[in-house]
């Protein structure tokens, strides 16, 4: 996942950090140790992904499951939204980086098309493009240079 999200969407590596079974028995997480990726957008967002070294085959079903029909079906489904300047080349990227198209980009607003994906561990991604950015979000500039971090 690091990959995908460093080439598709020029995140860099924070951290990655391996937490062992013996140190997270009393956590929420894991029960078999996990690993913690933070990851940072050119403009400072972070992203955090966690993955657990053993994964169930509940699990594995319900993320085969998500990848057909309407994306709200249960409580707590989440995507993430990335805010693009040119939503066909950012949903080509994204797939030739593994990436699945749940849905094309399509118009849905005058000033909105949208396209869902997933990524290539099954989560939902939502593109966005705005005809004028600055009706949706003032304080985001396309096109404009981060700050150096």
């Amino acid at each position: 996942m690091v990959a995908f999200y460093s080439t598709v969407f020029s995140f860099r590596l924070i951290s990655d950090i391996p937490v062992l079974a013996s140190t997270v028995a009393a956590t929420i997480f894991s029960d078999t140790g996990y690993r913690v990726v933070r990851l940072q957008a050119p403009f400072g967002e972070r992203l955090k992904l966690l993955a657990a070294n053993e994964v169930s085959g509940e699990a594995t079903g319900k993320t085969q499951q998500r990848a057909s029909g309407n994306i709200i079906k249960a409580a707590n489904t989440s995507f993430i939204t990335f805010i693009v300047d040119d939503i066909a080349t950012a949903l080509q990227r994204a797939l030739a980086h593994g990436a699945t198209l749940a849905h094309d980009a399509a118009k849905i607003r005058p000033d909105l098309s949208i396209a869902l994906l997933l990524d290539p561990e099954g989560n939902y991604l939502e593109l966005a493009q705005y005809n004028d950015i600055s009706q949706y979000r003032p304080d985001v500039q396309l096109n404009a240079k981060p700050e150096p971090s």
